[in-house]
């Protein structure tokens, strides 16, 4: 049975509409969505914090694993430069951790919906 078959004959359809929005709920959605053009874009924040954290993640295994290539080469060694790679990737992590996992992770002054998810949630900041 088709949608037209059931509809009443004869009948107009039935059309639903969302109510106009009041003066204030549409002052206030505009507001919500205005852009200081002097303020920063709400996601360069996070773009600089993920950036960071990839940096730290690739400079620390390659120093130390190149202070370790070094040391293997001075020392005769072989073993150097897998505790130099897993020693920087170990550092890296315990640094990211103490930056952005910590009560000391930078976040901005005013908290808005872009960077409520940046800031840490420990038992700390309750």
């Amino acid at each position: 049975m088709s949608a037209l078959t059931r509809r009443a004959k004869g009948g107009n359809p039935r059309l639903v509409t969302k109510a106009l929005p009041s003066a204030e709920d549409s002052a206030a959605q505009t507001a919500r969505y205005r852009h200081d053009p002097s303020a920063p874009h709400p996601a360069a924040g996070s773009d600089a914090m993920a950036a960071t954290v990839l940096a730290h993640l690739i400079t620390g295994p390659i120093l130390y694993g190149a202070i370790g290539w070094l040391l293997d080469r001075w020392l005769g060694t072989s073993f150097l430069v897998v505790v130099g790679v897993v020693g920087g990737m170990a550092l890296s992590l315990y640094v990211i951790w103490l930056r952005y996992g910590t009560s000391q992770a930078p976040h901005s002054d005013r908290a808005t919906a872009s960077t409520l998810g940046a800031q840490p949630h420990n038992e700390e900041n309750q």
